[in-house]
């Protein structure tokens, strides 16, 4: 659990001020040798692991990173030599950055899945590598859709694809494509969540789901795909969402006019028939 941040950089006053409100435990490190770092970790009452560390330079990320901390960097305009390179996210600005999303870089950063949804029947969260086979079994008896597809790639190379769409869609986007846990069984029974679609000139968000065979035709796909979409309004705050189906997909073309999208466009696309439906989140 996430027990406080350590601030190591300037221009944080919006920062502060957010944490405040959220009556979140802080400490600005007194000076950026180890000694001031560990100070702050030590005032907060917690262990290295506990704390995440907010960094501006090389000099400060390699410091803290000794002490066991896991670090957040600060692109300051300032300092545009400075890499940042073994940061979890690095971040633009403070306007937007609150508690929750703090948690969620924590969360990540120990390894863990971010959870995005609980409904009755299922639980809606962050893909790990533990998953890797029970996605793969998915996709294969499925065919291929999505961002994972039945490949030839070594067990390695699917490690690292998914540990690199974990830290750059997860970490930097926010989003991605979740995996659905049967609340009942425990187990892997499908994905649904949010991608870039480019199929048109122009990129935009677009969401997909997909539910294993054994368990279609229960609701699964529609309790899962209306609580991913409450998260985007909700959470992520997307003022809207598009969805991508194949003009033959009768079954999905029926889910996705009653989650409320409208129809926008048909099109071809690599020699397939698709429609292009568009939702209103705000």
């Amino acid at each position: 659990m996430l027990k406080g941040l350590v601030i190591a950089a300037s221009g944080t006053q919006v920062l502060k001020e957010e944490l405040d409100r959220s009556h979140f435990p802080w400490r600005e490190a007194e000076n950026r040798e180890a000694e001031g770092l560990g100070k702050a970790v030590r005032e907060l009452q917690a262990e290295p692991r506990e704390v995440l560390c907010l960094v501006e330079t090389d000099r400060d990320e390699k410091t803290a990173l000794s002490l066991g901390l896991f670090c957040v960097g600060y692109l300051n305009p300032e300092l545009p030599e400075q890499r940042l390179s073994g940061c979890r996210i690095l971040l633009e600005g403070f306007q937007e950055i609150d508690v929750p999303f703090l948690q969620n870089v924590h969360t990540r950063a120990l390894g863990l899945p971010v959870q995005i949804a609980e409904t009755s029947r299922l639980l809606i969260r962050e893909m790990t590598l533990a998953d890797l086979d029970d996605v793969n079994a998915l996709y294969q008896e499925s065919g291929p859709v999505g961002f994972l597809q039945p490949s030839v790639l070594n067990r390695q190379e699917e490690e690292e694809k998914i540990k690199a769409y974990i830290t750059y869609m997860y970490g930097l986007w926010q989003f991605g494509m979740w995996v659905v846990i049967e609340k009942e069984s425990g187990k892997l029974i499908g994905r649904v969540g949010f991608g870039i679609a480019d199929y048109l000139d122009f990129s935009e968000i677009d969401m997909g789901y997909l539910i294993g065979e054994k368990y279609r035709r229960r609701g699964y796909a529609e309790e899962a795909s209306r609580a991913a979409l409450r998260y985007a309004g909700s959470t992520l705050e997307l003022p809207q969402v598009s969805a991508y189906i194949d003009r033959e997909n009768l079954v999905s073309l029926h889910l996705i006019e009653k989650l409320g999208f409208c129809r926008k466009k048909d099109f071809m696309y690599q020699g397939r028939n698709l429609c292009r439906y568009v939702l209103k989140l705000c």
